[in-house]
């Protein structure tokens, strides 16, 4: 509507610059050609307005279908061209099997499961004796007392106290020294020797012959250690359990 009262406007000033100063004459009717001109221009805009609209709608619509069309056959193609990737098979968890009382099997071998604690055997004192079980220590070692070093055919012995730990009878022992050991000290910068010697003992359903260290070990809750050169290979340990490892001796428990 202001665009053709514009143009009405423009139209009026031309006719109106036409003519004299003095006559502001305008033939009769020619206002309303002008008026109906405009109307039928104003509404061929529009029409066309609304064609343009339409055309821009079908573009729009027509590139929609094309893209879902496109999209649709590439989805296609791949699903037949390419192959999914395979994931390999997830391993199953097995739990390793049971073997005898108190053993697992793992890697073929049956091992002894002990605990943080157990009861050991030693054959060659004759005495049942706790034990703590630590991996973190090299070899195993035992309480002894009173360790002296004297000479027997040519080779190196020890004589040593045992207290048992419950009785408090003490007995005195005399071994081999398989080999002696130079332990630091953590708080000086000296060091202890101390005597490795050979014992039998028996864990669980283990026996067999080790080396143990002789130490001064009343201090200590437990007056023997079980370290690795017993652990390794042969035992699997669970620390949060104690005494679970059968002791397959006819032995009364300290």
């Amino acid at each position: 509507m202001h665009f053709r009262h514009t143009l009405l406007t423009l139209s009026l000033a031309s006719l109106l610059a036409a003519c004299a100063p003095g006559h502001m004459y305008i033939e009769e009717g020619v206002v309303e050609r002008i008026d109906t001109k405009l109307d039928a221009q104003s509404d061929q805009i529009s029409s066309l307005s609304e064609q343009q609209e339409l055309a821009v709608s079908h573009i729009l619509s027509s590139y929609d279908a094309v893209s879902e069309s496109m999209i649709e056959r590439l989805t296609n193609t791949i699903k037949t061209h390419v192959e999914p990737p395979k994931c390999a098979p997830q391993p199953r968890l097995v739990c390793p099997p049971q073997g005898s009382s108190g053993t697992l099997v793992l890697g073929g071998l049956e091992k002894q499961v002990v605990g943080e604690a157990e009861r050991v055997y030693l054959a060659n004192l004759d005495v049942v004796l706790p034990a703590r079980i630590d991996t973190g220590a090299t070899t195993s070692s035992i309480d002894a007392r009173n360790i002296n070093f004297f000479e027997r055919d040519g080779k190196r012995w020890v004589r040593f106290d045992f207290v048992h730990p419950t009785t408090g009878d003490d007995a005195t022992f005399e071994r081999q020294v398989v080999r002696v050991v130079r332990i630091s000290q953590s708080i000086t910068d000296d060091y202890e020797r101390r005597p490795v010697i050979e014992l039998r003992f028996t864990l669980g359903n283990i026996s067999q012959t080790a080396e143990f260290t002789l130490t001064d070990r009343s201090h200590l809750d437990f007056p023997v250690l079980i370290g690795r050169n017993i652990l390794r290979d042969l035992m699997v340990v669970d620390v949060s359990k104690q005494h679970i490892a059968p002791l397959n001796i006819n032995q009364t428990t300290p």
